[in-house]
């Protein structure tokens, strides 16, 4: 693993001593530096590539190998053209990286998230997912980058695809992309066109699942499950993919499947401490629904075992529907959050009846995906609200796995779930949970 790291450290080396002579001589335009740029990359895929068809790099060396490139591609192009003697300086509106910044090619990846995403995502400038810091391996600081250079980033490899429509690895690039900004209805349309040219790569077709299930509010049955089942069928050990089709399953009330799916991804995945906690509640939770332990439900037949990943899958998916999980009993029912929330005055020339409401409930200290997560419209303020674990977005995140939160509520223009400038937000202290008679007020304005 460390030699294949150094080779693809002294490959990014190589790549960027081409570029900055040139750009010190002052003489490549923007155009032809970014052509450069891809030409190497694709050189260095293919390297990658080779040596997995050789056997002398594992799948997720090739996946890590792979999507660290991308990484480096996103930053490489992002830099702009060099005078000698000049430099700009970053602004400081920097995007935050999580720990699945390795799994998002071309934009960093996660954490209120993914799965893709996976693991504990990146703080709200990348909202969900996804949650989406870096797990130790990426030691060097990032690049700052603002949301606007994403997108122009986002735009110009889609430019790119025109001209080259059969370049599977760019179409998953640009798929993995528009998930990051959270456009979904884009990044399917590029995951099918993805998945029609590298039909065979379990992990981009659990990504598929994950983003077509956020087109039909978070629900994974039907189009999405039949792509896992497809993952699997290549892949029985894709952790991702076991993860979707548990959190499926748990949607379900199939509670003994869920199990079987996430203990096998238990099983398959990291020895992460915090993927293993993370997993092992949700499988406690869905032994005691079960009313007991189960054993794992048939799927396709396994494949050779797998390497432990470089980068730890997320125990539960972005895309699971808030209102399947289930709560039950007296530590369900006192886990729960009351208040009100209103808008302050001063602001309520800014917002439309129609304008999305969100209201959740986040761990005081702990994870910033929401553990609860309330949606209405601005017409419905000012709102009484209760949150409770029927509300949380995923089984191993939930309000009763806590003790103290804080709630907060945000006016959203475009009806997303990820913080964007110029909305509307309130916060209240922190507060235990069981607390009722919270108050919170909207009188901040995202920046």
């Amino acid at each position: 693993m460390t030699i294949f790291l150094l080779c693809a450290v002294l490959l990014l080396a190589l790549a960027i001593s081409f570029l900055v002579s040139p750009l010190l001589r002052g003489g490549t335009r923007a155009t032809g530096r970014d052509r450069a740029i891809v030409s190497l990359y694709r050189d260095q895929l293919r390297e990658l590539n080779a040596d997995r068809a050789a056997g002398t790099i594992s799948a997720e060396q090739l996946d890590s190998g792979r999507r660290d490139l991308e990484r480096r591609l996103l930053e490489d192009i992002g830099q702009p053209s060099l005078t000698p003697g000049v430099s700009r300086p970053a602004r400081l509106t920097a995007v935050g990286l999580g720990a699945f910044v390795l799994v998002v090619p071309i934009a960093m990846y996660l954490a209120l998230g993914t799965p893709a995403a996976i693991g504990p995502l990146p703080s709200d400038s990348q909202a969900a997912g996804g949650t989406q810091e870096a797990e130790g391996g990426d030691k060097a600081a990032p690049h700052p980058i603002t949301p606007e250079q994403v997108q122009a980033m986002i735009d110009q490899l889609a430019k790119r695809l025109e001209q080259s429509p059969s370049d599977g690895e760019g179409w998953a690039m640009l798929a993995r992309s528009y998930s990051y900004v959270r456009k979904f209805p884009e990044a399917v349309k590029a995951y099918q066109k993805a998945t029609e040219l590298l039909p065979n790569d379990s992990h981009l077709l659990a990504d598929y699942a994950d983003a077509l299930a956020m087109t039909q509010e978070r629900r994974l049955e039907g189009a999405p499950m039949k792509l896992i089942q497809r993952a699997l069928a290549i892949d029985a050990k894709d952790i991702k993919a076991l993860a979707l089709a548990g959190s499926e399953a748990f949607d379900r009330r199939d509670y003994k499947a869920a199990i079987g799916y996430w203990d096998r991804a238990l099983k398959a995945g990291p020895p992460d401490p915090q993927f293993v906690q993370q997993l092992q509640a949700g499988l406690n939770e869905a032994r005691r629904l079960a009313g007991g332990a189960a054993p794992a439900p048939p799927i396709a037949e396994a494949t050779p075992p797998r390497q432990v990943p470089a980068v730890p899958a997320v125990p539960a998916p972005a895309a699971r529907d808030p209102a399947a999980a289930v709560a039950s009993g007296p530590a369900a029912s006192a886990a729960s959050v009351k208040g009100r929330v209103e808008l302050a005055a001063t602001l309520a020339g800014k917002v439309a009846p129609t304008d999305t409401l969100f209201v959740f409930a986040r761990a005081t200290q702990g994870p910033r995906m929401p553990l609860a997560l309330l949606k209405r419209q601005v017409k419905d303020l000012p709102l009484e609200f209760a949150l409770d674990d029927s509300m949380s977005m995923m089984p191993t995140l939930k309000l009763s796995n806590f003790s103290s939160v804080v709630i907060g509520a945000r006016v959203s223009k475009a009806g997303d779930a990820m913080p964007a400038s110029g909305d509307l937000q309130g916060f209240s202290s922190p507060v235990k949970v069981g607390s009722s008679g919270v108050d919170v007020r909207i009188d901040q304005v995202v920046p």
